[in-house]
Order: structure tokens, then sequence, then C-alpha cells
């Protein structure tokens, strides 16, 4: 179970204040052309207590982020129309999202590829994968 775990801090009459834990869900922003495949990763995440936000195009990645929160990316780097690379490389870049875990994935491309072209993401997901391996890269991130 990937849960976060969060405060709420309550005061109660005569001084008396109680702490309690409240797990939240961890986010998950999957950046993914494939229909078919946004839709299993999804499902798959969901079932193992994430809050997900499927996206089928890096366009509007950023204002997504601002807006969602994701504790970590996965993301596609061909994407329909895009390059992944490039936006990774923003991601990077920009100091509010630099920090965030991002996991690339790609059917055309191999992980010495990813590694000699220094897209130095989290981790890497080559196509195609093991559902369980994506869940215990993403556990080990968050």
């Amino acid at each position: 179970m990937m849960l976060k775990q969060k405060y709420q801090i309550f005061l109660l009459l005569h001084g008396i204040i109680v702490v309690q834990q409240v797990p939240t869900m961890n986010r998950i922003l999957v950046v993914e052309d494939d229909p078919d495949l946004l839709e299993v990763v999804q499902l798959i995440l969901e079932e193992n207590n994430y809050k997900v936000f499927p996206l089928m195009t890096g366009r509007p990645i950023f204002r997504i982020i601002d807006e969602f929160k994701p504790d970590l990316i996965l993301m596609d780097i061909r994407l329909d129309g895009m390059d992944g690379r490039a936006i990774f490389k923003e991601i990077r870049t920009r100091e509010m999202t630099a920090h965030l875990p991002v996991i690339l994935t790609s059917g055309g491309f191999s992980e010495d590829y990813i590694m000699r072209e220094s897209l130095l993401s989290d981790d890497y997901l080559e196509k195609p994968f093991e559902m369980s391996v994506m869940l215990k890269k993403i556990e080990r991130l968050l």
C-alpha cells in the first residue's frame, strides 16, 4: 500500500492538542499516447492505491503538474507529435519540477541509449514491461 502520511492537528478545548496521522494517496502523472496502455497503467496504479492523472499528450504537462501536483511522473519518450526527451529535459531545468521523480518509458530506445543521451531520469522502463516491475520502480522512488 503506497500511502503518504500527513498529519492533522486539532486544537481542542482547554488547550489539548491532538495529532492524528491521515493517509493520503501518492499522485502519479502518466503521459502515454497509446490509449490502451494508458488505460491499463491507470487501472493497475489505481488498484494499488495511487491517484492517477492520465495524459495522452505532453502539451499541457506543466499546467497539469501545477494543478495535479504529482509525486511522480511516468512518461513515454515517443509521444504523438512531441518529443518526450525534450519535455523531460525541461522538467529537469524548471525549478518547480526539477525535484520530481521521473520514470521514462519507450519501446524504441534501449536503456543504453537513454544513458548515452544523458537522459538521467530516475528510472527507465523498456516496452513491453511487466506491471509488477513498474510498480516496484514506482514504490522505490516514492
